[in-house]
């Protein structure tokens, strides 16, 4: 964790004196998880598969959605999902709820602001799961609920792209037992025209689970996910992503009652992105 904490503390010491904001790049709609400042334009939509690994004997887990673009501004959402659906399990689980988004786009990225979108996103992710391990009944990742996300472009040596992005939001998962809001900060790299790295952290403020934690709103212990997407054309890419690299996230053991890492969430996204 410390390596990390420098490595990004001297990438964005270095940066400054190579980089150029810009305005008129395009913020991807989401990180890992995280929620951006992006919309979908006016007439296009998207349809995604999220494939993860699932919990409890369920094999695998899928989890369909599709957004569209209603104005340049406000963009509508819809996912649902289940786990057990591939694999060798004999039991299906399907999620307790269809997931609902929208964002609006309040102000547009300029030249020294970032982009500001308001929204509300009730999914979450990594599959339900049940107070008796986690201490809540919700997703293994929190759905944001009602969120307020910025971001903001650069051009570094006139061809890679840089995207920084931060999220505040207050989850309605726990929502009887928590009052902090919580907190996620991203960066994206466009490497060329087909590849883009993401990384984030989520500080968890929300959520009690993580290893070693004994109360809400600390922030090192929350979770660090990363991402590979490759755009092998304009209307489709895939996503190769890495939830909880520290192994923060933690169970409660049935039989010893002790907390055990859940373990890194490996996952694949694909997406199909086009106009009406």
């Amino acid at each position: 964790m410390k390596f990390i904490i420098i490595l990004l503390s001297a990438f964005v010491l270095l940066v400054p004196a190579n980089i150029h904001a810009v305005s008129s790049m395009v913020q991807p709609y989401r990180l890992v998880d995280g929620q951006t400042a992006g919309v979908l334009p006016r007439g296009y939509f998207n349809a995604g598969i999220d494939v993860y690994a699932a919990r409890g004997g369920y094999g695998s887990g899928l989890l369909f959605g599709t957004h569209v673009g209603l104005t340049n501004r406000l963009t509508l959402g819809l996912t649902y999902g289940g786990e057990g659906l591939i694999g060798y399990s004999k039991n299906v689980r399907w999620n307790h709820y269809p997931g609902m988004a929208v964002k609006y786009r309040l102000f547009e990225e300029k030249f020294l602001t970032p982009a500001l979108t308001l929204g509300f996103d009730n999914q979450g992710h990594g599959g339900p799961v049940s107070a008796g391990e986690f201490g809540y009944d919700g997703y293994l990742y929190k759905s944001p609920g009602l969120f307020v996300a910025v971001s903001k472009n650069y051009l570094m040596l006139k061809v890679i792209q840089i995207g920084f992005h931060g999220t505040a939001n207050y989850s309605f998962e726990e929502v009887d037992g928590v009052a902090w809001p919580n907190v996620l900060g991203g960066i994206d790299i466009g490497l060329n025209d087909e590849l883009m790295f993401v990384v984030e952290y989520d500080f968890a403020l929300d959520d009690v689970t993580g290893r070693g934690k004994t109360a809400y709103g600390l922030p090192w212990y929350g979770f660090l996910n990363m991402g590979l997407r490759w755009a092998f054309t304009p209307n489709f890419h895939i996503q190769f992503d890495v939830r909880d690299i520290l192994e923060n996230k933690t169970r409660v053991h049935p039989l010893t009652g002790e907390r055990t890492p859940t373990g890194w969430n490996r996952a694949l996204k694909i997406m199909y992105i086009s106009k009406f």
